[in-house]
């Protein structure tokens, strides 16, 4: 076995960053006052990371990009049962199910998001109970990717908590061969600015920040 870098700090940063916000999102979940307010700016700067992966999935590191984890249903099967017999294989980047997360909570983020601003900025109420559906939809995404990082660091001794922290992580000697070189880091840093830009635009040309304040007030 040998340790070789596989998360490059971009990914990771969207990672640990996403993680908190979605959790201020949960418990800030009032609608009205200064919690509203926190979740709103939480939910926006969700937007905006979702935004960042979907472009790390074109342009990041080859197991950030979402080429290296579109696996088939067959692979994705054949993989469930591995781990239901408690012999799951072991994979340089996203197993099959984890990679199935992956894109099932970048999109229901996604939606979630979007259904937050429609409904502040163009003070769509009737959006309020499609936006706490998706919130619950969410929470049970969150609980079943832990549960899974969990059990694959049961089942194949992997540290996948401690390779997200430090991009690392150890491969078998068969795999090694598998791993590339991390992406440059112009890629990430330009991606950063074009997001921020969209962003600050989008934020600005819907009057977001006075939008907010007007519904927490409601």
């Amino acid at each position: 076995m040998r340790s070789v870098e596989v998360w490059d700090f971009a990914t990771r940063a969207f990672h640990w960053l996403l993680a908190v916000l979605v959790f201020v999102c949960f418990f800030s979940g009032d609608d009205e006052g200064l919690a509203f307010i926190i979740h709103a700016y939480a939910g926006y700067m969700v937007f905006m990371l979702v935004m960042f992966r979907a472009g790390l999935g074109v342009v990041g590191s080859k197991h950030s990009r979402f080429s290296d984890f579109a696996y088939s249903w067959a692979e994705i099967k054949s993989y469930g049962l591995s781990v239901l017999r408690l012999r799951p294989a072991r994979y340089v980047g996203h197993n099959p199910l984890g990679g199935l997360m992956v894109f099932a909570m970048l999109i229901v983020l996604a939606i979630t998001a979007m259904t937050g601003i429609f409904m502040v900025a163009a003070h769509l109420s009737w959006l309020e109970g499609v936006h706490e559906a998706l919130g619950s939809i969410m929470q049970v995404l969150v609980a079943l990717h832990i549960t899974g990082v969990i059990v694959e660091q049961v089942l194949t001794g992997e540290r996948l908590i401690k390779a997200m922290v430090t991009g690392s992580k150890e491969t078998l000697s068969d795999q090694t061969h598998q791993v590339p070189a991390l992406a440059p880091a112009w890629r990430p840093l330009l991606l950063s600015a074009v997001v921020i830009a969209v962003g600050v635009v989008i934020f600005v040309q819907i009057n977001f920040g006075a939008a907010v304040v007007t519904f927490s007030a409601k």
